[in-house]
């Protein structure tokens, strides 16, 4: 087991629900089952105890923390669980991702397979040749294989004091989890894809989302933690990001200040986020302080060396006390991604950014997770009132004014309330005002027009496929002929 690339876990469980999912994938369930007493137990005074006879059957117990774990539930629902000293979130990521890319390619391949008898074009995710030993073990005389593949029980010598010890571990564990809180928030509004647009920074937003969301609720700045990559450099991980700057407390407070304009508000969102890109590039580039400054620490405690007054101080506390302790991690072969709290009053928050929204793992030791949850959702949706929007309908209608302007206003207002005319010569001469060709200039006035044009029949043809009445009234009646 210690040589173990890997553990697979088998969970005879159903999340309810996605907050289930995500809490079981973290640490397992908590149940507590009655053993059945016997005969000449049934006199005892324990057997009228029922607590005496409860035992864990929570899938906490079917778990090797310090593996990586493949988590799979009953209905086919999986996770990964990793201890986080070994390996980085993006080292699993990839792992998983290989993994679920390999699925989707081999469900293409099986849809394929009648199509493409002389090979299939499409590649695989793993180039490694992959062989089941079950099905290439050599048989012996007697029909048994040489190598038996099928699974064992393993059955350990457990002592009396061992057995102590495991009882007390899963009681210890069992508190553990009954004061974690683990809340999912999947916030589907907008994404990436509408951040960007606005020339913002897409992890910036959702650190701030974070630490606006706090702030609201508590009234509080408090230190927050982000780990940023360092992979360009020889053995390099991560490096620690502080995202709480001094542009996040004037945020904070011009976002919480009622009198404040939307104005002033996107002012000091855009100057926050800035600022905190500008620390995530440094990080990146091996200019951050914490890992450096943690190990003079190490150095200085292993070798007895007089350690600096600096990690005594009020400022080192207040660094290393993290009430947020933030992640990005994921991709599409993820939908969340999340940990525990790094201290016992603390929010451990994974997020993933996705082109259409933002999917949020929270979890905290009796603190008021969803409520939290909730507090960064509605921050969120007045960060996206404050966005300028992506639809094209919107767009639509300023080009249709600007045409409008143009010579050709009565010419498109003449066709367009025509009511008796057919839905597909309507969708014809919608076509003919979005032809190009019709119209020998190419300057970038005329382009602009045409592009306007389409809309105009988008429009067009949209309600006259909806106006059912007019529908109605187009062609001849035939019927009392």
């Amino acid at each position: 087991v210690d040589s173990a690339l890997f553990v697979l876990v088998l969970d005879e469980f159903v999340p309810a629900n996605v907050h289930e999912a995500a809490a079981n994938m973290l640490h397992g369930t908590h149940a507590m089952s009655s053993i059945q007493s016997t005969a000449n137990e049934l006199n005892s005074h324990a057997a009228k105890d029922s607590l005496a006879k409860e035992y864990q059957v929570g899938t906490c117990c079917n778990r090797w923390y310090d593996k990586l774990q493949i988590i799979v539930c009953s209905d086919g629902s999986a996770g990964v669980n990793f201890e986080h000293s070994a390996i980085d979130g993006h080292t699993a990521l990839r792992f998983v991702s290989d993994v679920y890319a390999e699925t989707v390619v081999t469900f293409a391949k099986s849809i394929t397979k009648s199509i493409y008898t002389s090979g299939c074009p499409i590649p695989t995710i793993i180039d490694a040749k992959l062989m089941r030993v079950a099905l290439m073990a050599k048989q012996e005389s007697d029909g048994n294989p040489l190598l038996d593949t099928s699974p064992k029980k393993l059955v350990f010598d457990v002592t009396e004091k061992m057995k102590n010890a495991i009882f007390y571990a899963e009681t210890s564990l069992g508190d553990a989890l009954h004061s974690d809180d683990t809340c999912v928030l999947e916030f589907q509004n907008f994404g990436k894809s509408l951040i960007v647009k606005n020339k913002l920074s897409p992890d910036s937003v959702v650190q701030m989302s974070i630490l606006l969301g706090y702030y609201t609720l508590y009234g509080e700045i408090v230190c927050a933690y982000e780990p940023v990559l360092t992979k360009r450099f020889l053995h390099g991980r991560t490096e620690a990001m502080r995202s709480t700057t001094s542009e996040v407390t004037e945020l904070c407070a011009i976002w919480t200040n009622r009198a404040s304009s939307n104005e002033q508000k996107m002012e000091a969102l855009r100057k926050a986020t800035r600022q905190h890109s500008k620390l995530v590039k440094d990080a990146s580039q091996g200019k951050g302080v914490d890992r450096h400054l943690y190990a003079l620490q190490c150095i200085a405690e292993k070798n007895n060396l007089l350690v600096p007054e600096l990690f005594q101080s009020k400022a080192w506390e207040t660094l290393n006390r993290t009430v947020l302790s933030t992640s990005n991690c994921g991709n599409p072969a993820l939908r969340l991604f999340g940990f525990g709290p790094v201290i016992p009053d603390g929010f451990g928050i994974g997020y993933i950014i996705k082109d259409n929204g933002i999917q949020y793992s929270i979890s905290s030791k009796h603190r008021q997770t969803r409520r939290f949850a909730k507090t960064i959702q509605q921050t969120l949706i007045e960060i996206g009132q404050m966005l300028e929007p992506l639809t094209p309908q919107a767009m639509g209608y300023h080009r249709v004014d600007r045409l409008f302007k143009k010579t050709e206003k009565r010419k498109v207002a003449s066709e367009f309330n025509q009511a008796t005319i057919e839905k597909s010569n309507s969708m014809t001469d919608a076509k003919e005002y979005s032809n190009p060709k019709k119209n020998s200039k190419t300057s970038r006035r005329t382009r602009v027009l045409s592009s306007a044009s389409t809309f105009v029949g988008r429009t067009l043809r949209r309600q006259t496929s909806l106006q059912v009445q007019i529908i109605n009234k187009a062609g001849s009646n035939i019927s009392k002929k």
